[in-house]
């Protein structure tokens, strides 16, 4: 069995990340830092958020339930996507963060206090988005299950890019859920624009330019020779035209019903 080697980056990485943001959450309940470090939209002030918001909380709940998935989302860019993880998760954090700034402010319709939206959310959405559609794109079978993978463990969070109200959730929870579509977008760009980048599916010989056909007819009939009971004495030709007839007549049948 292949077993694949643990990058030193997968665990190093996540783990520093996991690790500033809990000093920072320690640093706001000791009346550190209070004020709001988050984004603002369209505020000047909310600009230093791009950067800093991911690294802050609101409450303990918030922090928990944003410390598994980064880490485990984080270890799998690292260690699927190598040095490429680094420009993934600066870019994504940025871009991100950069478009939650310059979406208007919809708390406005329903109160008079700006927001500030905080928290790793963003982060996650695009590390998680950039990993389901860059297996898909690429066709390379351990990424396509690492796709399927996170697909199994946070398939559920495609719900968190649409406002709560839509989905007739009204609890009270403020949840930005411009940051989670914005990140979702980030990763899914990431994912397409990076798509030829790195470790992706590679063609069999007879699917590339290079390889030389002129042995085919040779090997034809050798497989003839010796499975003839499959071909029944039928040529090449044959056996091809049969089949393109019996796959027209299969779809036929289907345009049919």
């Amino acid at each position: 069995m292949h077993k694949i080697p643990i990058h030193k980056e997968a665990i190093i990485v996540p783990t520093i990340l996991i690790g500033v943001i809990w000093l920072v959450y320690l640093l706001q309940n000791f009346i550190i830092l209070k004020e709001c470090y988050g984004i603002i939209p369209l505020s000047f002030k909310g600009l230093r958020g791009i950067i800093l918001a991911p690294l802050f909380h609101g409450n303990l709940k918030h922090i928990i339930s944003n410390t598994v998935p980064l880490y485990v989302l984080t270890f799998f860019t690292f260690q699927f996507y190598d040095k490429l993880a680094y420009f993934v998760l600066i870019n994504g954090w940025l871009i991100s963060g950069i478009v939650v700034w310059m979406l208007p402010d919809f708390t406005i319709m329903n109160s008079s206090i700006l927001s500030c939206h905080i928290g790793a959310s963003g982060i996650i959405y695009v590390l998680a988005f950039f990993l389901f559609f860059s297996g898909i794109f690429r066709g390379e079978k351990t990424l396509m299950a690492v796709s399927l993978l996170v697909v199994f463990l946070y398939g559920s969070m495609v719900w968190g890019i649409f406002p709560r109200e839509l989905l007739g959730i009204f609890n009270g929870e403020h949840i930005s859920w411009e940051s989670h579509l914005s990140g979702a977008v980030t990763g899914f760009i990431l994912a397409y624009m990076l798509r030829n980048i790195g470790k992706k599916r590679k063609k069999p010989n007879w699917e590339t330019e290079e390889y030389d056909h002129s042995d085919d007819d040779e090997l034809w009939e050798r497989y003839k020779n010796e499975y003839p009971e499959d071909f029944n004495s039928i040529s090449s030709s044959e056996f091809f035209k049969n089949k393109e007839d019996k796959k027209d007549l299969t779809t036929e049948n289907r345009k049919d019903t």
